[in-house]
């Protein structure tokens, strides 16, 4: 809390207040002061220091996990590369890794539309679950209704790790876990 602010809620408190709210900030008063004592036998840290502790631990749990993520996708690359084009040298693919597969703090790069990353989600969720025989008749039914080249359209509005990411997890080349920490990454979620 700034001066200014301290001045004004004291200003507030001490002569503006009528009874009844004098008696509601004595009562959050009292209420804070037992705050105070209970999370001082704790340790001290109170529920903000506690959450952005634990944000800050998060935090670092994720980009550990994400790095992991950006290291399977980029051998997993690799791995296509190299098998569809043995003859291909180091720096072709380094350039395609990067192209396809970007290291971290490379920036997220965008997918071939316009769409939202989340809007891409919801795609490569239908597209997977039509295509591994998980989606329900009715959702089925609604997509075809309402656009029977769905598929093709989807597909080509991914981005093309997504491509290989959808065409791995469908051939069971990898698990849902890898596939659904790899397309999160991928599109920046």
């Amino acid at each position: 809390m700034s001066r200014k602010e301290l001045e004004f809620t004291l200003d507030y408190i001490l002569n503006k207040a009528d009874a009844g709210e004098f008696e509601v900030i004595a009562k959050a008063c009292q209420r804070r002061g037992r705050d105070i004592k209970a999370f001082e036998s704790l340790g001290g840290e109170g529920p903000g220091a506690m959450a952005k502790r634990m944000a800050g631990e998060l935090q670092n749990s994720v980009g550990a996990t994400m790095e992991s993520v950006r290291g399977t996708v980029r051998g997993f690359v690799e791995d296509i590369v190299r098998k569809n084009a043995p003859e291909i040298t180091q720096a072709q693919l380094a350039a395609l890794l990067d192209e396809y597969a970007p290291p971290a703090g490379a920036g997220r790069k965008e997918a071939d539309s316009s769409l939202p990353s989340e809007a891409l989600l919801g795609m490569v969720t239908s597209f997977v679950e039509y295509s591994r025989g998980a989606m329900p008749p009715s959702s089925q039914r609604e997509l075809w209704e309402s656009n029977p080249r769905w598929q093709d359209e989807y597909w080509a509005a991914f981005p093309a790790e997504v491509k290989a990411l959808v065409k791995a997890y469908i051939e069971g080349k990898i698990d849902s876990d890898t596939f659904g920490a790899a397309v999160l990454s991928i599109l920046g979620l």
